[in-house]
């Protein structure tokens, strides 16, 4: 998947899997991994700048949601991701990037988003649905509920001692 030299030197880096997203063209460019020195969200955007060709100034990114391949409709990608938050670092809310392998999805901001007609759309909708059924994803995102825990200390569940 991944052919080259190899980028991570040290376990100072950062590497995080990008995604182009071409919304003109309504697709998903193959994974592409960088390696960052820091979590400077900076760094990133100059990076993403040197593999697409994207200006600077107009590249927009979003961390994909889940885990890994964190798949998402192209239908949903340009407005249900969380374009361009607003933090300086990659290691805060809403980003939260502190460990290798989170995926980023990026664009440029200038590219117009492809207008479909009602056939486009089903079309598209029904070959969506099959990819994202073949990987196992849905195509919404929906975290399991959190279960509580207990902790027993004495090694057992509270019982009534004395029915022995």
């Amino acid at each position: 998947m991944f052919i080259g030299v190899e980028r991570m030197k040290s376990m100072s880096q950062l590497a995080v899997l990008s995604r182009r997203w071409r919304p003109s063209e309504m697709k998903l460019d193959p994974f592409h991994e960088v390696v960052l020195e820091s979590s400077s969200v900076d760094e990133l955007r100059e990076k993403l700048c040197e593999i697409s060709g994207i200006p600077l100034d107009d590249i927009e990114f979003a961390k994909g949601r889940g885990t890994f391949p964190c798949d998402i409709s192209v239908l949903d990608i340009h407005q249900d991701l969380d374009w361009n938050p607003k933090v300086s670092t990659l290691n805060v809310w809403p980003l939260y990037i502190c460990d290798d392998g989170a995926v980023i999805f990026y664009r440029d901001k200038t590219e117009e988003l492809m207008e479909l007609t009602d056939e486009q759309r089903n079309e598209l909708m029904k070959k969506e649905s099959s990819r994202l059924q073949k990987t196992g994803h849905r195509v919404t995102y929906s975290p399991r509920k959190e279960k509580a825990l207990k902790i027993y200390l004495d090694g057992a569940p509270n019982k009534d001692l004395t029915q022995d």
